[in-house]
Order: structure tokens, then C-alpha cells, then sequence
């Protein structure tokens, strides 16, 4: 009986303020550079570390973005492989979209009749993609095949993340060439989906080790199908973590690791469905708004996500009281959200319209749009995420989420409800 032990972390961004203004706003987190707050998680990134040490993998994969760039990228790299180096035995990386421009860096390693084969996403091209076909061929007898590349090839969260022409290509590669697990990063949350056969791990570093582990699906409109199987996933920002790999014969033990919890599955025969031993520790927030609450409202605010490419303008007013301007995104990116005036509080109840005026431009996407209250007993709830999402245009981003979406035209508007879970409240 042979085993085999690996870590797996992705989306470190690490970076110091070498070489980058220290000038910025208090309370201005929306133009807020992101090497602000990431400079102030190395600690985090260093508590991660230590565990990851403690858990003796033999080797040790990143799944891109090891830094944040733009500065002293050199010291900023340095230091990260010092650190996950002394993690492990080996250190691999797969590069992301922050990592520095190198020559093509897909590769292969073997390990315990293991295969790992990392691809380079940001210089996918014939080359690379004929090599992956030939080292999937070549290695199709290895106990177990694990691939690792910066973004998924399925989206639970982030729906406007997506990257063609790599990841539909190389879904369909793997879909003919079968992987045990495909790991992945990019969207800053953590999930587990399978796929007819292969496991998707998605992992996040980065983030507040001190903020609740939040559901993916109180933040985004999860939609899975029979071939694409949403088991769990953590929101954007919550606990940074690693997985823990153990590969025993035909079985795989998976856990995940942050520094406020853990959690297991299982998977006991090659491309079987796997067994969930145990959740993260989530903290739900998503429930019934009751009388009561309704009383002690302190704030109120919108969360959504939108990626616009043009004109700016995007507006939102909620029960007929006009919120204004929406935040600016170039990305769908997390942290948007927009403050609710006095005036909006006092119209909260278990069933909000939201009515949403799209900006004058060609070509822009929103959706995951929720309202969240602060009540004076320091409680927060959330209602149910909305499930419309909206695009406008076209775009490579936009390819995935598609066919979920509704095509809207610019400056149109569009009104969606926002409902808290039904208790014994009917307002």
C-alpha cells in the first residue's frame, strides 16, 4: 500500500509596501489599491504556512497570483517562495494573472505513481494545449491525475470570471482524458463541485482571518445541474485556507484547512462521488427578518456584483427611495455594496423591490444582488441572493454565464425583489 500526502494553496498575493505609495483615505475601500490590504495579511499568510508545515506534505502546489505585482515584484517573489518553500519538500507553481511574464511554465511532476500537471493559463495557446493532450494520453495509467491552472472551469461564484478560449478547452480535454481533481483559484472564494467523474477544488489565501465563514450561495446565485454538482463553497474575503491532499491507493481523504475551521470528504473509488465527512464551520446569516428586527434596524446595504466595460451610471433605487450611483467595477469583483440612506431603512421589510438603472454602455454585466441589515444587537441578516443576473453586450468574460442571464439594453431599467427567508413576519 503506497500514500501519498500534498498541499495545495492558491491566491497569496503576497506583497510588502516596498516601492508603493502609502498615501490613502480611511473608510475609501472602494479606490482602495488591493496591495493595502493584502500587505496587511503576510501575517496571515504566515499563520497558513505554519500549518500547512505542520501537516508534513511532501509537496506543496500554488495555483497562481504567489504575488500581488506592480512594485519590487522581485523582493515581493522572493520572499513568498522563501515561505511556501519551507512548507514542503517541493514547491510548485502554476502561474496567475498577477505573477510575473515568463517564458510558457506548464509542467509535469510524479510522485508515488501520482501525476500533477500544472498548466500555464496566461500563455494558452496550440503549443501548450497539444503538449496537455500528449502528457494526458501518456500518463493515463497513473494511480490518480491531478491538474492545476489559476481559474475554474466552472463558475458557482463570480459568474463573469470566466477564460476563454482556456477553460472551455481544456473542460473538454478533461472531460475525454478524466482528472481525479482539477484545483483552481482566481475568484477569492472557496468551493467543491464535481463533475461527472472529477472533483473541482477552487481555494483562496487571501482574505480576514477574523471574519465568519460565510455560504457562497448567501452571496451568489448558485445554479448547479446533474453533471455540475454544487457541494459547498465559502464567499469571497472569508476564511483564506489551504487544502490537505492524502492519496492512499484508489482513495483520496481531502480537507481543508483555514485558521477559524476545517473540513473532509472522501472519496473511496476513482471518479466516484465523493463523501462529505464534514461542512466548514459556516456561519449562516440568510433567515427570516421578524418583527422584532424590523425594530432595532441601524444600517442597511446593497451587495452586488458588476463588471462594467464603458460608460459609467450604473443606479439603484429600493421600495421607491432612490440609493444613487452604484459603485464603479471594471471586474466582478466582492466588497461592492451600496449604503442605504435613512430613508430606505424605514421601507425594509420581508419582500424589497429593487429597481435597477443600467448605465449608457455596451457592454456591462451585474447580478448577485442581496440586502444585508445591522441590527443594534450586532446581529447582521441577509436575505436570499436574487437570481437574475443581467448583461449587456458582449464579452469573453461573459461567455459562461450566458446562457443563465438577461440580455438588457443600456439605460434600461429593470426592477427584482429581495426577499428574506418567510418566518413570522408578512409584511
Amino acid at each position: 500500500m503506497s500514500s501519498l500526502r500534498f498541499a495545495v494553496i492558491g491566491d497569496t498575493h503576497y506583497c510588502t509596501m516596498k516601492g508603493r505609495s502609502p498615501d490613502f483615505l480611511p473608510g475609501d475601500y472602494e479606490h482602495l489599491p488591493d496591495y493595502f490590504r493584502y500587505s496587511c495579511m503576510t501575517e496571515t499568510l504566515r499563520a497558513l504556512a505554519d500549518r500547512i508545515r505542520a501537516e508534513k506534505p511532501e509537496l506543496l502546489i500554488s495555483t497562481g497570483d504567489l504575488i500581488e505585482g506592480g512594485a519590487d515584484n522581485t523582493a515581493d517573489e522572493q520572499e513568498a517562495r522563501e515561505l511556501f518553500s519551507s512548507c514542503a519538500p517541493v514547491f510548485l507553481h502554476a502561474p496567475g494573472t498577477h505573477d510575473p511574464k515568463r517564458e510558457q511554465a506548464c509542467g509535469k511532476f510524479r510522485r508515488a505513481d501520482c501525476v500533477f500537471l500544472l498548466l500555464d493559463y496566461t500563455d494558452w495557446n496550440e503549443k501548450q494545449k497539444q503538449w496537455l493532450i500528449r502528457e494526458l494520453k501518456e500518463t493515463g495509467n497513473a494511480k490518480h491525475r491531478f491538474v492545476f491552472a489559476h481559474p475554474p472551469l466552472h463558475l458557482f461564484g463570480r459568474h463573469f470570471f470566466y477564460n476563454p478560449p482556456f477553460c472551455p478547452e481544456t473542460e473538454a480535454l478533461l472531460k475525454q482524458y478524466p482528472a481525479d481533481i482539477y484545483f483552481c483559484g482566481h475568484t477569492h472564494n472557496q468551493g467543491i463541485s464535481f463533475h461527472s467523474g472529477m472533483l473541482q477544488l477552487t481555494g483562496s489565501a487571501i482574505g480576514y482571518s477574523r471574519l465568519k465563514t460565510i455560504p457562497l450561495e448567501e452571496v451568489h446565485s448558485i445554479q448547479d445541474t446533474a453533471e455540475n454538482r454544487y457541494l459547498w463553497g465559502i464567499a469571497e474575503d472569508s476564511a483564506p485556507g489551504f487544502w490537505i491532499v492524502d492519496a492512499e491507493d484508489e482513495t483520496l481523504t481531502i480537507r481543508w484547512h483555514s485558521l477559524n475551521g476545517s473540513a473532509e470528504l472522501r472519496v473511496r473509488k476513482r471518479f466516484a462521488f465523493p463523501e462529505i465527512v464534514s461542512l466548514p464551520p459556516f456561519v449562516r446569516e440568510c433567515r427570516p427578518l421578524t418583527h422584532a428586527d424590523l425594530c432595532q434596524i441601524r444600517s442597511a446595504w446593497i451587495h452586488f456584483f458588476s463588471a462594467n466595460k464603458g460608460e459609467k451610471g450604473f443606479r439603484m433605487s429600493l421600495n421607491a427611495v432612490e440609493l444613487g450611483a452604484a459603485p464603479e467595477s471594471s471586474s466582478y469583483a466582492a466588497r461592492r455594496a451600496l449604503l442605504l440612506p435613512e430613508t430606505a431603512l424605514r421601507t425594509i421589510k420581508s419582500r424589497n423591490e429593487l429597481k435597477l438603472t443600467f448605465p449608457r454602455s455596451e457592454v456591462f454585466a451585474a447580478g448577485s444582488i442581496s440586502l444585508e441589515v445591522l441590527l443594534l444587537d450586532g446581529r447582521t441578516i441577509r436575505s436570499s441572493v436574487a437570481p437574475e443576473l443581467f448583461i449587456c453586450g458582449t464579452h469573453p468574460d461573459f461567455e459562461y454565464a450566458r446562457r443563465r442571464c438577461i440580455a438588457v439594453r443600456p439605460g434600461e431599467e429593470r426592477t427584482l425583489s429581495l426577499l428574506f427567508p418567510s418566518g413570522n413576519l408578512q409584511l
